[in-house]
């Protein structure tokens, strides 16, 4: 519950934020150094704080982990040593924008949503086209009531208990956590990261497929899409078996 109340109060805050960010940077001496960084996509939140810590942009602040999904990955321009609240200011601005130009609105109700789902995508795949079968694959599994079975989410899980990611193991998918899409069915409570402009767009416009799994060659990169469980095992004995 506590992160379902943060989440509201990220979305009921955002255009607030946006004017704060506005107005303290406009109050910033012109002769403040600057520094221009570019924020990849699918970084996490404390990333992106270790990240803006290293390059003198926070210092002694950090970015609050309730804005998971929320910072639009991008290039952009800080003064060195700004507050947490312009530099939030100015993620959340660049968000809107990029949702504006989609037709969406930081005030929209399923925003979380997307976001959240964008994330997954983000994590799994990297090429456009196959972000759009794998949100396909996502959505379908949900009206299905299948779930998700998401490996970056098992990830997640284990990073925020000072774990490696790598190996996932057997026992890691019945690690109790409300993020764990092998043992729950349904969307994780939040994003796991902060996606992308293709992801998003993805999440918006997914492909029809006649897919339902995937994995990813780990020699090539390739994503395998299967139709059918069996075949789906199959690919998993001849691409991960060792």
């Amino acid at each position: 519950m506590r992160k379902n109340i943060a989440i509201i109060g990220v979305f009921f805050l955002l255009a607030s934020i946006m004017f704060v960010g506005r107005l303290l940077s406009r109050t910033v001496p012109p002769e403040t150094p600057k520094d221009i960084v570019t924020i990849p996509e699918g970084w996490q939140v404390k990333e992106i704080n270790q990240f803006l810590q290293k390059e003198g942009i926070l210092v002694g602040e950090a970015l609050s982990p309730d804005l998971e999904g929320y910072l639009f990955p991008d290039t952009y321009e800080f003064f060195l040593d700004s507050t947490a609240e312009v530099v939030k200011g100015k993620f959340v601005e660049n968000l809107a924008q990029q949702l504006g130009d989609l037709g969406l609105s930081i005030e929209d109700d399923d925003l979380s949503r997307i976001l959240t789902l964008a994330s997954l995508v983000q994590e799994e795949v990297k090429d456009p086209q196959e972000m759009r079968i794998v949100a396909g694959i996502f959505e379908e599994r949900l009206d299905a009531g299948i779930p998700l079975q998401i490996d970056a989410t098992l990830c997640y899980i284990k990073e925020s208990r000072g774990r490696e990611c790598l190996p996932i193991e057997k026992a890691d998918k019945e690690l109790d956590s409300p993020y764990n899409t092998y043992l729950y069915q349904g969307l994780p409570p939040a994003p796991i990261s902060n996606p992308g402009l293709d992801a998003i767009k993805a999440v918006l416009s997914p492909a029809n497929s006649p897919y339902l799994y995937y994995i990813s060659d780990p020699e090539t990169g390739r994503t395998i899409f299967s139709k059918t469980l069996d075949e789906h095992n199959q690919n998993v004995i001849k691409y991960l078996s060792e």
